[in-house]
């Protein structure tokens, strides 16, 4: 299989130096891309300017910066064709600055006012990009949300259309290692999740049978 995985934060620019961004390392997403290419599959991964960079035989990668950037990365690829999956796996911001300003915006200011507006959602545009068919795997994070508020942030993913699955995690098992770290997996129609990776390991395994078609 073909596969296009996507890892790590975007960064959204304020000035010529100063961005904003979030937490996201990009590792899951890089060990995604290992684990699949390792199983024999022709893997693509694009990730984050500053997140975790995969140089395992298989994996041929490129860098992203902001959601605009890689929104065009991903359409390029995908406008070809003959991708069978997306591991959209990558933290992409919510909000970008209004305005970026030329230069380096000056240092001793008193109050530095900032506007924020939505950036474009890629996930549901996936799937419209490829001339072929494609199945999407999407990622939602929440933070020491409860079960309810858990499935109503996955739900919200499917009902934007173009996703086929959802690996779930919360911020407060991110520090957990090995199996304490758990993925909750949803495919459409579920209202709870029909599956449970315990750790990294096993959700790579989980992944690499979905990208199979279980």
């Amino acid at each position: 299989m073909k596969v296009l995985v996507t890892a790590g934060a975007t960064r959204e620019p304020l000035d010529a130096v100063r961005y904003l961004s979030n937490i996201s390392s990009g590792a899951t997403g890089s060990a995604i891309a290992e684990f699949l290419a390792t199983a024999g599959h022709e893997v693509t991964l694009l990730h984050g300017e500053g997140s975790v960079r995969s140089s395992a035989t298989g994996v041929t990668c490129g860098a992203f910066g902001s959601t605009e950037q890689l929104g065009a990365r991903l359409e390029s690829a995908l406008c070809q064709g003959g991708f069978d999956a997306v591991v959209h796996a990558a933290a992409v911001a919510d909000y970008r600055p209004e305005t970026v300003h030329a230069g380096k915006l000056g240092s001793y200011a008193d109050e530095l006012v900032l506007r924020l507006v939505p950036t474009p959602k890629l996930l549901p545009r996936l799937k419209g990009w490829s001339p072929t068919p494609l199945r999407v795997l999407g990622f939602k994070l929440t933070a020491g949300a409860d079960p309810a508020t858990r499935a109503a942030a996955v739900g919200k993913l499917f009902a934007t259309g173009g996703v086929d699955a959802v690996v779930h995690n919360d911020m407060d098992e991110l520090g957990s290692a090995g199996a304490g770290r758990t993925f909750r997996i949803y495919k459409a129609g579920d209202s709870a999740a029909a599956a449970h990776a315990l750790g990294v390991p096993a959700l790579c395994a989980w992944v690499e049978g979905w990208v199979r078609g279980g």
